[in-house]
């Protein structure tokens, strides 16, 4: 049940501390920064903790932090900690309110996640009412999906509605209580990159919602189901390859699956290089005896006529 705490008016704005390295938590901030909450100050941002750029190759979906803090007068640091325990002191001297973690790509541990705890303020003692928090969005219907590589996995099985879910977070990934879900169909030929813009649209409209309820203190939650969990593994590069195990069906999802921000599907050559894939052909587009460029795969049921970057 949600207990609301002294009205927000007595005790001054929401204070945060936003920390993002991707351009799902940007979008989600940039909602912040436009809503009602935060123009008539019952919001207010006190720190901003973004990704070093070193670390921007091999983070997928990469956003610097550094501009939109600096346009918003916030105090910016930047950082290759992804448990954050490094400026633990910095964190708590922001005495946040909620402290918003996206599209982090680590765990962070319970030393970070009990710092907005005493900015509450007296009486607010249990988390659930919402007075104040940890928050984290994941980009599927939790608990179904959690884990790494939403955006591929949706994909790649076939999944025909997705969303995006605000949560509260805890030690476990994607496991803390429910805020809300924003449902979004999966086209039958969605793309990587269709889905990636799709979702970040939906990360303004959740960061434009949330900091309402965080002006009044009042964050509503309701606990994920554990019967319902499933867990999607980490990908990586080498789990793009086109194998001739794989039905026609499969290799089209898992190049649609990986187009955009990600590493490309790849056959191998005969020589052991690889050939990104950009697209393949259905049945009806093969006029082809006289269209060069394209690979013919031998695969599980037949051929694929695959189109190379």
């Amino acid at each position: 049940m949600t207990r609301e705490v002294e009205p927000a008016g007595r005790r001054g704005p929401a204070s945060l501390v936003l920390v993002t390295g991707h351009t799902f938590g940007r979008r989600a901030f940039e909602g912040i920064f436009s809503s009602p909450a935060f123009l008539d100050g019952r919001v207010e941002a006190r720190l901003m903790i973004g990704l070093d750029d070193a670390r921007a190759a091999a983070t997928v979906g990469y956003q610097p932090l550094a501009g939109l803090a600096a346009e918003q007068g916030v105090r910016y640091l930047g950082t290759s900690d992804g448990r954050l325990t490094s400026l633990a002191g910095e964190i708590r001297a922001a005495e946040p309110a909620y402290l918003l973690v996206i599209g982090w790509s680590a765990l962070i541990p319970p030393e970070i996640l009990a710092v907005p705890s005493p900015a509450a303020g007296p009486g607010a003692t249990n988390p659930a009412g919402g007075a104040f928090g940890c928050i984290g969005m994941h980009p599927t219907r939790l608990p179904h999906g959690r884990g790494q590589a939403p955006i591929p996995w949706t994909i790649i099985k076939g999944e025909t509605r997705t969303a995006l879910s605000v949560f509260f977070l805890e030690t476990g990934a994607d496991t803390g209580p429910l805020i809300a879900q924003y449902g979004l169909a999966v086209h039958p030929r969605e793309t990587a990159a269709s889905l990636f813009y799709r979702i970040g649209h939906l990360h303004f409209t959740a960061g434009h919602d949330l900091a309402e309820a965080m002006g009044r203190r009042c964050v509503p939650s309701r606990p994920q189901d554990p019967a319902l969990a499933t867990r999607w593994p980490r990908r990586r590069p080498a789990d793009g390859e086109i194998l001739s195990t794989m039905s026609r069906r499969e290799i089209d999802a898992l190049v649609r699956a990986l187009r955009g921000p990600y590493p490309s599907a790849f056959v191998r050559t005969g020589a052991g290089g690889q050939v990104p894939i950009r697209a393949v052909l259905a049945d009806d587009e093969a006029v082809r005896p006289a269209a060069g460029g394209l690979i013919r795969f031998r695969c599980r049921d037949g051929e694929a006529l695959l189109v190379p970057e």
